[in-house]
């Protein structure tokens, strides 16, 4: 009776443990007219996001349904007809029923082999891990587009720096025409798409990007490692972003400042951005542990 009993409590224990690493299930809608190496590279770079940050269930209730659609194609007019209308670019799409990622590739970048065609994917999942930690409060009434694009435009670089060798990040930083000194004098314009969407504002989130950087340096000086600051700029803001109804409470919570003192501490930078890259051997997994 005894051992019935040991390996009845074996097998919940086994349950539960397999209950506790299932996947969040992403369902793959990739065209046709996508190479086949890519199709191999976005498997392998969903593995490897779903194995480092992991999508809570809750997920399922905003999506209302279980796990979440992916569409994939090399830019194409229409590319899923059966499923929707003018589906255009990359995003976390919605329709009032559902949620969706969508990954549109353009020819350019597949026949010039531009980085971003594997660097939008951790970008859009990223997306996904802000909304399931935060119980999608991602919008601009909710919260700062700069925390929010920024975190992801930083995040996809960190991703393509440590599995593909590339640093964009560097070089969109020192390209003045990608954003504006406004990052430092007006920084609550970038709270809002509408208000830092102007040419030359936040092109590819450079400009939210740096505000970023700026942060998880300002956090360093509190005495804590590049890790733990990344940590709370990537994944505890947003769980403690959950708990309330003004993003400003969160942000003070989580970095222990106000948004009005970073903005104030912001003011003080120029753009240098040696000092504020994340370390050259700084790996995602040392975040997310």
């Amino acid at each position: 009776m005894r051992r019935v009993f040991i390996i009845f409590i074996a097998l919940l224990i086994s349950l539960n443990t397999a209950v506790a690493n299932e996947k969040f299930e992403f369902r793959y809608n990739i065209h046709e007219n996508l190479p086949k190496k890519w199709v191999t590279e976005f498997k392998n770079i969903m593995d490897v996001l779903q194995e480092v940050l992991p999508i809570q269930d809750n997920m399922n209730d905003y999506l209302k349904s279980p796990g979440m659609d992916i569409y994939a194609w090399k830019s194409t007019k229409n590319p899923f007809p059966e499923v929707k209308n003018n589906m255009k670019g990359s995003c976390i799409c919605g329709d009032g029923s559902t949620r969706w990622m969508q990954i549109e590739i353009p020819s350019k970048e597949l026949a010039k082999k531009y980085i971003h065609r594997y660097s939008v994917i951790a970008h859009e999942y990223f997306h996904v891990y802000q909304i399931s930690l935060s119980e999608n409060k991602l919008s601009d009434r909710d919260s700062p587009k700069w925390l929010t694009e920024g975190g992801a435009k930083v995040f996809e670089e960190m991703y393509v720096k440590q599995y593909y060798g590339k640093d964009s990040l560097k070089n969109d930083l020192q390209r003045k025409e990608m954003w504006s000194k406004k990052v430092l004098k007006e920084p609550s314009l970038y709270e809002k798409h509408k208000t830092s969407n102007k040419r030359g504002m936040d092109g590819n989130y450079t400009g939210s990007a740096f505000m970023v950087l700026v942060l998880v340096n300002e956090l360093k000086k509190n005495n804590i490692s590049e890790q733990q600051a990344f940590q709370l700029v990537f994944k505890d803001f947003w769980i403690e972003r959950a708990k309330h109804r003004k993003w400003e409470k969160a942000f003070e919570q989580t970095f222990k400042m106000s948004a009005g003192e970073f903005y104030e501490r912001l003011s003080k930078y120029k753009r240098v951005v040696k000092k504020i890259l994340p370390s050259k051997n700084l790996k995602i997994q040392d975040i997310f542990s």
